[in-house]
C-alpha cells in the first residue's frame, strides 16, 4: 500500500516533506507526497519563482509538482490531508465523502490546538518567503515523526 500525505498547493511543503521521507529509510516507499489546491487558480502551473528561491537559498531541491485542484475524487484518494489554513481544512472536509481520510492543520503540528493559519507569504519579499519555509520544515518535521511512529506500530496506515 502507498501511503499518501498531501499539502493542500503548498509546492514549497511538497519539497520539503519530500526531502524528509526520502531521507528516512522507514517512510521511502511508504509515504507518497502529492499537492493540490482548494482552489482552481494555478492549475498547471509551476511554483512560484519566490517560493524556488527559497528553498534553493535552504538547500532545498525538487521542482514540486504543477498546481492541481483537489477535488472529491483526489482527496478521496488521499490517507492524510495536511491544510495550510482553517479555510483549507474547511474547503477539504467539506469536499471529503472518503471519512477515513484524516484532515490535519499544518500549525496544529507544531502548536498543537492553536489552530493557526500558516502565514501567506505571497504578497511579501524573500523573508516572508523564507519564514513560510522554516514553518513548514517544522511541520515537516513533526509529520515525518507521527509517519514513523505509525509505520513503527505495524501499520501502514498514514
Amino acid at each position: 500500500m502507498i501511503c499518501t500525505g498531501n499539502i493542500c498547493r503548498s509546492p514549497m511543503g511538497e519539497v520539503v516533506l519530500n526531502r524528509f521521507v526520502d531521507a528516512d529509510s522507514s517512510l521511502r516507499g511508504f509515504v507518497d507526497v502529492t499537492s493540490a489546491g482548494t482552489a482552481n487558480w494555478h492549475v498547471g502551473s509551476p511554483m512560484d519563482q519566490r517560493a524556488r528561491g527559497a528553498l534553493d537559498r535552504a538547500g532545498f531541491k525538487g521542482a514540486g509538482s504543477l498546481g492541481a485542484f483537489a477535488d472529491r475524487a483526489y482527496l478521496d484518494r488521499q490517507d492524510v490531508v495536511i491544510g495550510m489554513t482553517r479555510e483549507h481544512v474547511h474547503e477539504v472536509k467539506k469536499r471529503l465523502s472518503n471519512r477515513a481520510t484524516e484532515v490535519i492543520l499544518l500549525r496544529n503540528l507544531i502548536e498543537p490546538g492553536r489552530d493557526l493559519d500558516l502565514f501567506d507569504p505571497y504578497y511579501g519579499g524573500d523573508a516572508d518567503f523564507d519564514e513560510c519555509l522554516e514553518t513548514l520544515r517544522r511541520g515537516g518535521r513533526r509529520l515525518t515523526s507521527e509517519f514513523r511512529q505509525r509505520l513503527g506500530e505495524g501499520s501502514c496506515e498514514v
